[in-house]
């Protein structure tokens, strides 16, 4: 199992994410849900919603209105009510160790992928690998109880951000038909088991995000992370 563990911090090194786990309370979850407000943003005579760029509108879909498992913020201007349903696939998956799930998330072809490099049996061996690398951060055992998509890297704007993810598909998909590429921002909250407590892990570059790459692949949209 460490032999395992220590092949799964490698992948997750070689991608480029780093974690940390901040605890934090409701006010601070509010808060940073707020932030990205059109609400409280400074605008100096007239400016366009593109000009304010991301996170000056601020959707959320939930169970109660949306076909998600947990509540997504995200502005929806950048990004599709399908891009983010996917993304809240991906990281309630790994909190909740459904192979299913994450299989819907991931591209199958990148998901063939890392089991191989990963040496893993199935999804679900998987999955329980990297909840045991992500509980090593957070110290305890954890459910994302909701995604926060902070921002966007464009890649007219960072064209190189998006290299890493375009080799890895180039190699195990050369053929896919790729019609939009995200690199998303996120940030997640979470509970200890039972509900108890409320905290803030945030996976990033940068020491604040995590990456997650979602590209729309023959009108379906994965994470390819």
């Amino acid at each position: 199992m460490n032999r395992i563990i220590t092949r799964a911090a490698a992948f997750i090194a070689t991608a480029a994410i780093s974690v940390c786990a901040v605890s934090c309370g409701s006010k601070e979850e509010k808060k940073e849900k707020d932030d990205h407000n059109m609400v409280g943003i400074d605008v100096q005579g007239d400016v366009s919603l593109d000009e304010l760029g991301y996170g000056a509108t601020q959707h959320d879909d939930t169970p109660e209105t949306s076909d998600v498992p947990i509540g997504v913020s995200y502005d929806p201007r950048y990004v599709t009510a399908e891009e983010a349903a996917k993304v809240v696939d991906y990281f309630y998956s790994l909190s909740t160790k459904d192979a299913a799930m994450h299989e819907n998330a991931v591209y199958p072809a990148v998901l063939k992928y890392r089991l191989e490099s990963l040496e893993q049996a199935s999804t679900q061996d998987l999955l329980n690998s990297l909840y045991d690398i992500y509980k090593g951060y957070t110290e305890k055992d954890f459910e994302f109880t909701y995604v926060l998509i902070e921002d966007i890297v464009e890649e007219k704007n960072d064209k190189s951000a998006y290299e890493e993810y375009d080799y890895v598909l180039s190699q195990v998909a050369p053929d896919a038909k790729v019609t939009a590429k995200k690199l998303l921002k996120v940030n997640c909250t979470y509970t200890e088991p039972g509900g108890h407590g409320s905290y803030s892990l945030m996976l990033h570059r940068g020491n604040k995000y995590v990456d997650v790459a979602v590209y729309t692949i023959d009108g379906e949209p994965y994470v390819i992370s």
